[in-house]
């Protein structure tokens, strides 16, 4: 999709879709005034938009025609019953609070943003449209970040020895999603276009958008990032190796030239002071506890407490405890499984796990492309999710909920090859 093309694309939509396309291009910049909200929650873009969003999708959902249902809608309807029943429960605690309405409308976003692109997405050229939107939103990305790169950093924050960059952002994961998209979208698109845009073309925009992903992954020392960057550069190898072996291989022999004129300095540099703490657990030095920045530690703890709760809370949620909730159904957790075991109970975490199997399932049977870039999102939301709480970040939803819907069109809007 051409710049010209995506204009056109988002002329046609009318206003009551429209809008979801111009928040998500203008996230980054929202996003960036986050230390606002310590001013003013009035003054805040991020708490705007956050209650602006659910009333519009509300509104969006009213007035379109219903989807037709699939399967996967089955399998996201039994979750998200778990979802909002939990976050009702929290907003039930304490309902005067701001706390537990913001929560509320936090834990249900993968719901109300999922139900809105199922009527959004028709065809792969609404997939493309929104894809190549986030693109554009991370232009906004990359400038920040070559400002503080070559100019002056806006904020650096040190960690495991390291100094990270994570600009105007709440913290440095922000830029990790944006390098990972990009990275996924890119290299789908470089499947996708092989018929209307040459090789040259999608080569040097690949390796644009390549190297500004390894410059940012090298400013911003996050482990989790580091690995799904790798994660996506093999899969995206293989699947290159089976319809076009010509370039797979001049890709290996460049990435191969890379690491070996820069590689291991780089390595030494950027890698190692990462994972120190975990090779000194592995060795006997240090307690497991200490594992993953001293994340396994805090999982231990949340799971004795999680183990020792009252049946209910364990089958369907910490929440219908009805007692302080938030530290645990939040970010707090640094895993998203665990959160979502606090949050939803084991019920509801069994459900998450089978409508992410349902969607790799029905992934198989799309066309290679497309099935790339659903392999590569699963990979990055599970990832992600080891270590941090994905589905807490907007911009992220935005990406895995746009290709969840458009996997869940019928077969037969999916049946364009490429």
């Amino acid at each position: 999709m051409t710049f010209k093309e995506w204009k056109q694309w988002l002329r046609e939509l009318p206003w009551i879709l429209r809008w979801f396309v111009l928040v998500m291009l203008l996230r980054p910049l929202i996003d960036s005034f986050y230390f606002l909200k310590e001013v003013s929650p009035l003054l805040s873009p991020l708490y705007i938009v956050g209650v602006l969003t659910p009333v519009l999708v509300v509104v969006s959902i009213i007035r379109l025609p219903k989807p037709k249902r699939s399967k996967l809608d089955k399998y996201f309807n039994i979750w998200s019953f778990f979802v909002v029943l939990s976050a009702l429960a929290i907003l039930m605690y304490d309902p005067t609070n701001l706390d537990s309405i913001e929560y509320f409308l936090k834990l249900t976003l993968p719901v109300y943003i999922y139900y809105f692109l199922r009527r959004l997405i028709k065809t792969r050229n609404d997939l493309h449209g929104l894809l190549q939107t986030f693109l554009y939103s991370a232009l906004f990305v990359a400038s920040i970040f070559l400002y503080e790169v070559l100019i002056n950093p806006i904020r650096v924050v040190e960690s495991r020895g390291l100094e990270r960059i994570q600009g105007s952002f709440g913290d440095v994961v922000s830029y990790g999603i944006y390098i990972s998209f990009s990275f996924l979208i890119i290299t789908y698109f470089y499947f996708a276009n092989k018929q209307k845009i040459k090789l040259s073309k999608r080569t040097r925009a690949l390796l644009i958008v390549g190297g500004l992903c390894v410059l940012g992954l090298f400013n911003i020392h996050h482990v989790a990032s580091y690995i799904i960057f790798g994660s996506l550069t093999i899969i995206f190898m293989l699947y290159n190796l089976k319809g076009n072996q010509d370039s797979a291989i001049l890709l290996i022999l460049v990435i191969g030239i890379f690491i070996y004129l820069f590689g291991m300095d780089t390595i030494e540099e950027k890698l190692v002071p990462l994972v120190e703490k975990d090779v000194a657990v592995y060795q006997g030095a240090e307690d497991t506890s200490k594992l993953l920045h001293g994340r396994v530690g805090r999982w231990q703890k949340m799971w004795s407490i999680y183990w020792n709760q009252q049946p209910v809370g364990q089958f369907i949620g910490y929440p219908f405890n009805f007692e302080y909730a938030f530290h645990y159904v939040g970010v707090g957790s640094h895993n998203d499984y665990i959160r979502m075991l606090f949050f939803t109970g084991l019920f509801g975490l069994l459900a998450y796990l089978s409508l992410l199997y349902q969607v790799f399932v029905r992934a198989r049977m799309i066309a290679i492309s497309q099935r790339y870039l659903t392999f590569g999102a699963l990979i990055i939301l599970l990832l992600y999710s080891i270590s941090i709480t994905p589905t807490f970040y907007p911009p992220f939803m935005y990406v895995i909920m746009a290709i969840f819907a458009y996997v869940a069109l019928p077969r037969t809007k999916k049946a364009i090859p490429g």
